[in-house]
């Protein structure tokens, strides 16, 4: 009897990313960087050229019916500019490419382009091409090009055993913001974990401040979730974690409006996406740097863990001082 076939419901979105990587490889010694990031490196003399891209499907990633165009626009490029951000690096420029439907209104395209020039203005990155083509539904596509110098850059792998972990701003505002948004709609007194969701910030200049000043060992966006997202991080550089939840930063409204969605206080900061917030790990020896680090910049940034030897794996430690390893980590595409 033939054996079934394994599908993407088995191996979900990682599954499939590791196998790639497997099925394709390069010897190009240009190539610093490849799968297994979320930005392509590639040297380029002194400086490096880095390279990444993100996709959003309406149904999937947005929903036209709490998203208008203008934040649609302008949350296309963050995503991508958080990647580049992750890295240490300077964005500069990009393409994009986008199916519409044929239906859809010009003033609809209009408000889109409006958004997308906004946030590519504040960032200092130009549009330079694209495509476009029907589609059913609206897909949009984004190549962001950067630069970085080579020694600046910071990478998932880097981070070692006695390292401290941390994050900047507060987690699960975005995943919160869009529970309320799915199942109450836009209520009064929430619109500050909605924007989070509808309107990333991403942490572009705190990147480059720390790849600068060389203050961290590894980065990583926070973009899929604080727990799949460290372990990201933890696999590429071949160690384990404790992660404190009481240390975990979690904003007023969060702590306002977490309990009438969800029993489990945590869960959305722990497993939540959209955040994208930088975490990364220091030595020690920066700790006292950090906050200094974040008063210039005035951006929260908080220790939330520590790095342990790759048998320890990735576990949380609750308030009463008892740990576990999380069966969870958090949404994946496919599965």
């Amino acid at each position: 009897m033939k054996a079934k076939e394994k599908d993407l419901r088995e191996i979900g979105e990682f599954g499939l990313i590791n196998r790639i990587r497997k099925w394709i490889t390069s010897s190009d010694p240009a190539l610093v960087q490849g799968i297994g990031d979320d930005v392509a490196v590639i040297k380029m003399g002194a400086k490096a050229l880095l390279v990444t891209t993100d996709i959003l499907i309406e149904g999937i990633h947005f929903d036209r019916s709490w998203l208008d165009p203008y934040q649609l626009g302008r949350k296309s490029l963050a995503v991508n500019l958080s990647d580049i951000a992750s890295m240490g690096g300077i964005p500069k420029y990009f393409l994009i490419s986008i199916g519409l439907p044929k239906n859809l209104p010009l003033s609809f395209i209009s408000s889109f382009y409006l958004g997308l020039k906004k946030e590519a203005k504040q960032f200092r990155v130009e549009l330079i091409g694209g495509d476009t083509s029907l589609s059913q539904k609206i897909v949009i596509n984004i190549c962001l090009l950067g630069e970085g110098r080579k020694k600046d850059l910071l990478f998932r792998k880097g981070a070692r055993v006695g390292d401290d972990l941390f994050v900047s701003g507060t987690l699960g505002d975005a995943a919160l913001g869009l529970k309320i948004l799915q199942e109450k709609g836009k209520i009064i007194g929430a619109e500050g974990l909605i924007k989070k969701h509808l309107s990333p910030c991403p942490r572009v200049e705190l990147g480059q401040t720390i790849a600068k000043h060389h203050w961290a060992t590894a980065m990583i966006d926070v973009s899929d979730g604080l727990l799949i997202d460290t372990s990201h991080l933890l696999q590429e550089s071949g160690v384990g974690a404790q992660v404190w939840e009481n240390r975990i930063p979690l904003s007023r409204l969060y702590r306002k409006w977490v309990h009438p969605f969800l029993k489990d206080f945590f869960q959305l900061a722990l497993s939540g996406g959209e955040d994208y917030e930088l975490l990364f790990t220091a030595p020690s020896e920066m700790r006292e740097r950090i906050p200094y680090l974040s008063r210039s910049l005035k951006i929260p940034i908080t220790h939330i863990g520590e790095i342990l030897p790759k048998k320890e794996g990735l576990h949380i430690i609750r308030e009463d001082g008892k740990n576990y390893s999380p069966s969870r980590l958090g949404f994946e595409h496919f599965k």
